[in-house]
């Protein structure tokens, strides 16, 4: 699971700077970078402030962390068609 990269990626959807994302979520530059690094991972709260500004719900986002590696092979097909519909609307793909 790599919670920062889908926050840069969707960050980056909204035409937002890292900085101002930040800003808006009432944490620092430096700590936001480190989320989005996968260095540190977000306390709920940040979570639930990121998702509030990005517009998106919360399980949106912690749904388009998830990684092919994250789901046994099994259910990686039924995840493959959801992930791709899911980032289809949160990205306007």
């Amino acid at each position: 699971m790599e919670i920062g990269t889908a926050v840069r990626k969707l960050r980056k959807n909204k035409g937002l700077t890292q900085k101002v994302l930040a800003e808006k979520c009432g944490i620092s530059a430096n700590a936001m970078n480190q989320i989005e690094n996968n260095t540190s991972f977000p306390h709920k709260n940040t979570i639930d402030k990121i998702c509030e500004v990005l517009g998106i719900p919360v399980s949106y986002l912690l749904f388009f962390s998830i990684g092919e590696d994250d789901v046994p092979e099994e259910k990686k097909v039924v995840f493959n068609s959801l992930n791709d519909a899911i980032k289809s609307v949160l990205l306007n793909e």
